[in-house]
């Protein structure tokens, strides 16, 4: 399975849980585009799982999407917790790191000791707080525990939100940088060519939107420059500077 995190999410106020089906509505939307059988996607306090053996690495361009991870999944079970982070252990020296996202008798703190001090004690390895051989993740969701080696980062921001759409004007080399801080602000947009600029790279970012290129800029539209504090300009249109 794979665990979604997101941070930005998290301090939204009574839209929260709308956002956060938006986001599920988009991680569907990149496991179909991208060919990759699921079972389901369920949301948790704070994280999202989704039910898979595959792997996703397109997940990272996903706008809200803060880390995620392939984990495993484990009763909220002490003896199971320790029984299955020491099967995860290979060789060389070792860390634990627990977070919780939910009540469990033990503290973080706790849970990283006892479960090192197992391993220690079945294998004889060490236990290294800083550039260890080998991370051990655990994380206590839902009534659930969840075990993982690494964290892959995400683009972070917010979901892509259909009621925010911008066009992105391509005037440089800087415009799909602007594109993409627009992005993770949960802008959908189209582009508009005030000179022939690639900007093929937005396109691996498609995922609950579509970039349309235009033809023309109409006046109710708000369009994204690539101005910084040394390149300001005048505009005919409400305009967005991301760079600045």
């Amino acid at each position: 399975m794979i665990l979604i995190r997101y941070k930005e999410i998290g301090i939204k106020g009574r839209n929260r849980t709308e956002i956060e089906k938006q986001l599920q509505r988009n991680i569907k939307t990149c496991l179909k585009l991208n060919k990759i059988s699921y079972e389901s996607v369920i949301r948790l306090h704070g994280r999202q799982i989704i039910i898979t053996d595959k792997e996703c690495p397109q997940l990272k361009f996903v706008p809200g999407i803060s880390s995620f991870s392939y984990a495993e999944q484990c009763p909220l079970d002490f003896d199971a917790i320790k029984e299955k982070a020491l099967s995860r252990y290979t060789e060389g020296t070792f860390r634990i790191t627990c977070q919780r996202m939910d009540d469990f008798y033990m503290s973080s703190k706790e849970m990283e000791k006892e479960v090192g001090a197992y391993i220690v004690e079945k294998t004889n390895a060490k236990v290294k707080l800083k550039d260890a051989d080998q991370d051990i993740h655990i994380e206590i969701i839902s009534g659930k525990a969840y075990l993982f080696a690494d964290k892959i980062l995400g683009m972070g921001g917010v979901p892509l939100n259909a009621d925010s759409r911008v066009v992105l004007l391509l005037q440089n080399n800087d415009s799909v940088k602007a594109g993409i801080k627009m992005l993770k602000r949960g802008c959908m947009m189209d582009v508009f060519k005030e000179k022939d600029i690639d900007y093929s790279e937005l396109k691996k970012y498609e995922y609950g939107f579509t970039i349309h290129e235009l033809d023309k800029i109409t006046d109710d539209k708000i369009v994204v420059v690539s101005d910084t504090l040394d390149s300001m300009h005048e505009y005919p249109y409400f305009v967005l500077r991301p760079l600045i």
